[in-house]
């Protein structure tokens, strides 16, 4: 029970990465609080955790202080935030070609809804002296992205903020912490997604695409979802009170560049 009796919202909860990091939580005690606009799914994994949902634009400011304060309302505090929605935008579009469309829409939910969370969820922790903010960012934000800029711009951005958010956690004593965690290929709906892209693009079969994608990767194949809440599970933890302000890699290698 590593998180027993906290209160836990996490964003993008009913599917992937999200979900995952929403039944490990609930299975280790937190109060759940789960958020998307994935409203059937939602309220299926609600059920199955114990937990609540709650319908959740997360490029909307006035929706993420809403929910903020019905959390708080509700239970008392907010002690975890792991805010893991996202989309990774048009895979086949190259670097200069992306569209502005394409490019406000990402940057909006990622980046942009990223940082009303923070605005919105962390003053709440302030008041408290305590709590932790995850912030899902991804491999990419260390990488060139020639294809799916507006994503791995707006990754890199996350890892940026949560340094800043991490500061301004630290200040006039407060211990509200924030860390990044960056996935590599977790078998997730996204990376089913870019594997079949690949394969059209290429005109191979799925298991070619999945293994000319993984080619680079040290473990030579995709993660688990597990893989990426188990180490939410720790940053949410007082396990991890001290840690802030960091980026942690969960990518079977991906990152690590061989010379030789």
């Amino acid at each position: 029970m590593r998180v027993n009796n906290k209160v836990a919202i996490v964003t993008g909860g009913s599917g992937g990465i999200g979900a995952e990091c929403a039944r490990t939580l609930a299975r280790e005690g937190a109060t759940l609080i789960i958020t998307d606009v994935a409203d059937a799914a939602g309220e299926v994994l609600a059920k199955e955790t114990g937990g609540v949902y709650r319908h959740h634009d997360i490029t909307s400011l006035e929706a993420w202080q809403e929910l903020a304060d019905a959390v708080l309302a509700k239970y008392g505090r907010i002690d975890i935030l792991v805010h893991c929605a996202g989309v990774i935008g048009n895979v086949k579009e190259a670097c200069l070609d992306t569209s502005v469309e394409e490019w406000n829409r990402v940057i909006a939910i990622n980046l942009t809804g990223t940082c009303w969370g923070c605005k919105a969820i962390v003053p709440k922790m302030l008041k408290q002296g305590t709590g932790s903010v995850v912030l899902l960012s991804s491999i990419v934000s260390f990488m060139a992205t020639s294809v799916a800029t507006p994503y791995g711009v707006s990754k890199a951005g996350v890892e940026q903020l949560t340094r800043s958010v991490a500061m301004a956690g630290a200040k006039d004593g407060n211990h509200v912490r924030c860390n990044s965690v960056h996935p590599g290929s977790i078998r997730s709906p996204m990376t089913d997604r870019i594997i079949a892209d690949l394969a059209q693009a290429h005109n191979l079969p799925l298991d070619d695409a999945e293994r000319g994608l993984m080619s680079d990767v040290p473990f030579g194949m995709r993660g688990e979802p597990s893989d990426v809440a188990n180490l939410a599970l720790y940053l949410a933890s007082d396990e991890a009170k001290y840690v802030t302000g960091s980026a942690f890699v969960v990518d079977g290698g991906w990152h690590v560049v061989d010379v030789g």
